[in-house]
C-alpha cells in the first residue's frame, strides 16, 4: 500500500470504531426513542462504510469496495430521516426527491462501476450536495415550537453535519490526498454520545475544537520529533490519525456510564440550590440545568379537555413516561389513557411527562432531543419528581377536598 492508502486506512478504521459504538450501544438499549431508533441504523450504516473502505485499502479485495459504495449512497437519506425526526416535521418534497432520487441512482453507479473505487467515488458527487440540503433544512426550517433541548440538539448535529459535508470533498480528491470525512462522522457521534452535555452554541464549540486541535497537533508533534517524516504527506497523516484516534477515544468515553458526570453535577447542584419556597419557583430553578431545559407544568384549565382519571392510569407504576416506547399488549382502558397522555404531550411538542401530584393533578412536560442518554436522563427526571412532589404536598395539604 501507498503512504495515502495507509493513513486512509487508519483514519477510516477510527471513524468505524466511533460510529460502531454508538449504534452498538442504542442496540443494547431495551427502550429506545423514536429519535434513537433512527440513530441507531445511521450510525450503523456509516460505521459499516468506513469499515469496509478502511478493509477494502488493507486487503485490496474489490468487494469491500464495492460494499462501502452502496453504503455511503444510502448515508444522505439517512441524515434526511434523522432531521426530520429531530425537526419534528417532514422535510419540503423537492428536497425528498432530490435526496431519495440521488440515492437510488448512486446506488445504480455504484453497482455498475463495480470494483472500481475511485471511479466509483466520482459517481456519487451528490452526497455533498445532499448533506448541504439537510444541512439547509436543519439550520432554516421554522424551529420555534421545539423545546431549548432539542434546539441545541439540532444545533449540535448541525454543527458536526457541517464538518462532515465539508469533509466529505477531500473522499474525492479535492485538497486532500485523502478523505477526512471520517472525522466529521466522529464528531456526529459524539454529539450523539454526548447528548444535553455537548457544546450548546457555535463560540462553545469553537473552543472545544480548538483545545482538541491544539492537543493533536501538540501530540503530533511529539510524534514527528520521535521520528522525523520523511515528507509532507506522511506530517499530515500524522496528524489526521491523531485527530481521529481522539475523537475516537472521545465518543467511547462519553458512551461510557461516567460519560455525563458533568451534566449530572450541574443537574444535582441546581436541585440543591433551587428555591422550594413553592412548586413555581422549584420548577423555574431546578429546570435551568439538562436535562429539565424547557419544561412546562400542566395542571388546572390545561388538563380541562383530558379525563382526570385516564392521565393518571397512564403512568400505571411509573412517574416518568416516554410515550414513543412500545407498549406490550396494552387493553383497551389501557389504550385509551395512553391515548389522551400522548394527545397532551403532542399539543405540548413533549417527548416526556412527569407526573408531579395526582390530587390536584400536575403533569410536567419535556422535550429532550436525540441523545444515547436516554436512561439517565429519565433518572435525572425521576430524582426533579421525587422532590417536586415534596415541595407540592404542603400546599396540596391545604387544599380543599
Amino acid at each position: 500500500m501507498t503512504a495515502a492508502a495507509d493513513i486512509q486506512m487508519l483514519v477510516d478504521g477510527f471513524g468505524a470504531l466511533g460510529a460502531l459504538a454508538v449504534a452498538l450501544v442504542l442496540v443494547s438499549r431495551k427502550g429506545r426513542t423514536t429519535v434513537q431508533n433512527v440513530l441507531m441504523p445511521v450510525f450503523g450504516l456509516a460505521g459499516l462504510f468506513y469499515a469496509c473502505r478502511a478493509l477494502a485499502r488493507a486487503t485490496g479485495v474489490e468487494g469491500f469496495g464495492l460494499v462501502s459504495l452502496i453504503l455511503a449512497c444510502a448515508l444522505p437519506l439517512g441524515a434526511l430521516l434523522l432531521a426530520e425526526n429531530l425537526l419534528r416535521r417532514h422535510a419540503p418534497l423537492p428536497i425528498k426527491l432530490i435526496i431519495a432520487g440521488g440515492t437510488v441512482l448512486g446506488l445504480v453507479a455504484a453497482i455498475l462501476a463495480g470494483s472500481g473505487l475511485e471511479r466509483a467515488f466520482s459517481l456519487a458527487l451528490y452526497m455533498p450536495l445532499a448533506l448541504a440540503l439537510v444541512l439547509g433544512l436543519i439550520m432554516f426550517r421554522d424551529r420555534s415550537t421545539l423545546a431549548p433541548m432539542e434546539n441545541a440538539a439540532l444545533d449540535s448535529y448541525g454543527r458536526a453535519l457541517l464538518a462532515t459535508g465539508l469533509l466529505a470533498l477531500t473522499d474525492f480528491g479535492l485538497i486532500s490526498p485523502f478523505g477526512l470525512s471520517a472525522l466529521g462522522m466522529l464528531g456526529l457521534a459524539y454529539a450523539a454520545a454526548a447528548g444535553a452535555s455537548a457544546p450548546r452554541r457555535w463560540i462553545d464549540a469553537l473552543k472545544e475544537l480548538a483545545l482538541a486541535a491544539t492537543i493533536s497537533v501538540l501530540l503530533a508533534g511529539a510524534l514527528l520529533r520521535l521520528r522525523p517524516p520523511g515528507s509532507l504527506l506522511e506530517a499530515e497523516g500524522v496528524l489526521a490519525i491523531t485527530v481521529s484516534a481522539l475523537l475516537a477515544l472521545s465518543v467511547l468515553l462519553r458512551l461510557q456510564s461516567g460519560g455525563g458526570d458533568q451534566q449530572r453535577r450541574l443537574f444535582e447542584q441546581a436541585l440543591a440550590t433551587a428555591d422550594t419556597t413553592d412548586l413555581g419557583r422549584f420548577i423555574d430553578t431546578a429546570s435551568r440545568a439538562a436535562p429539565l431545559q424547557g419544561l412546562v407544568l400542566a395542571e388546572g384549565a390545561d388538563l380541562s379537555a383530558y379525563d382526570p382519571a385516564l392521565l393518571r392510569a397512564a403512568f400505571e407504576d411509573d412517574v416518568v413516561m416516554d410515550l414513543t416506547r412500545p407498549n406490550h399488549a396494552p387493553s383497551e382502558a389501557e389504550r385509551d389513557a395512553r391515548e389522551q397522555l400522548r394527545d397532551l404531550l403532542r399539543r405540548h411538542a413533549s417527548t416526556h411527562a412527569i407526573l408531579i401530584s395526582a390530587a390536584p393533578l400536575r403533569i410536567a412536560l419535556i422535550a429532550l432531543g436525540g441523545s444515547t442518554r436516554a436512561e439517565e436522563d429519565e433518572r435525572a427526571m425521576a430524582l426533579f419528581q421525587k422532590m417536586a412532589a415534596l415541595v407540592a404536598a404542603p400546599r396540596d395539604a391545604g387544599d380543599p377536598a
